[in-house]
């Protein structure tokens, strides 16, 4: 079936329709506390989801002490509205998420926004950058590879700016209609090296 909005788009107003109405902004303090422990999500299926089934399992997954409500605002789209406040960010920071092996897509509520405009296109990932010469393990590095994938909003590394171990930990805001990288060439002292990038809690559909 063709998606409503589609049609709408090619509908000619008439003058009533195309009439704006101006909203004066209303000021509620009841639902500014609400958007501030909410989150919007998407959950990237074609497979129709019911609400009640998501929330139980992310419920479980994100071990809340107090039930979260979700509220339906498109095809496998919703308004998550927890308890606390804290809950809320605990829960975006641990992004990303997975439902059923989907990529459950989190972003931060904007009551002003229409629901169609909601950018679920992008989405936090952490990479692990594998097999970097040990001094080039750093924070400075993981920005400068990070970058060539999409916008660095994070690197783990030690107070030193140091991440010896087994891997340097990126995390990163990627598009998501683009082909997953699966790493990258660089040059260390004349010589090419490649650096094979894996990614944490990807959907395996995906990869």
């Amino acid at each position: 079936m063709e998606d409503m909005e589609e049609v709408w788009r090619r509908l000619k107003l008439n003058d009533e329709e195309d009439g704006p109405i101006e909203i004066q902004h209303s000021d509620s303090s009841i639902l500014n506390l609400k958007s501030e422990r909410s989150l919007v999500g998407k959950v990237i299926s074609m497979r129709r989801i019911g609400k009640e089934v998501i929330r139980s399992m992310m419920e479980r997954i994100w071990k809340v002490g107090k039930p979260v409500e979700f509220q339906e605002i498109g095809s496998n789209c919703y308004v998550i509205t927890f308890v606390t406040r804290k809950d809320k960010v605990r829960v975006l920071d641990g992004c990303p998420w997975l439902f059923d092996n989907h990529l459950f897509v989190l972003k931060e509520f904007e009551g002003k926004v229409q629901p169609n405009l909601f950018d679920f296109d992008h989405a936090c990932l952490w990479v692990q950058m594998l097999n970097l010469p040990l001094n080039y393990m750093t924070k400075r590095m993981g920005e400068e590879i990070g970058k060539s994938i999409g916008k660095v909003v994070e690197v783990d590394v030690q107070e030193d700016g140091s991440a010896w171990g087994r891997c340097l930990r990126v995390k990163v805001e990627c598009d998501l209609k683009k082909p997953i990288a699966r790493g990258r060439t660089i040059i260390v002292d004349g010589r090419r090296s490649w650096v094979p990038f894996q990614y944490e809690k990807l959907p395996s559909v995906t990869t």
